[in-house]
């Protein structure tokens, strides 16, 4: 995964768009799954961004259980 990460400058912005898709995500996932916390990776919203210019409608993931309230996102491809 590190492999495809990659550093850039953006107007703080699109960072902001970015971070609102992230929240956006958890809250979504917190409340689907009943979750008090939930672990996004960072790089989430940029995948987003990315899938949908190409076309893409959904992305892959799976969520890891940790505790009863508590879960990780994971990427799946």
């Amino acid at each position: 995964m590190a492999n495809d990460i990659v550093r850039v400058q953006v107007h703080k912005s699109l960072v902001e768009v970015m971070e609102d898709i992230r929240n956006e995500i958890a809250k979504g996932l917190k409340g689907q799954y009943n979750l008090t916390e939930i672990e996004v990776p960072r790089t989430l919203s940029s995948r987003i961004l990315a899938a949908r210019s190409k076309g893409q409608k959904t992305i892959q993931f799976k969520l890891k259980k940790t505790s009863l309230n508590k879960g990780i996102l994971e990427i799946i491809g």
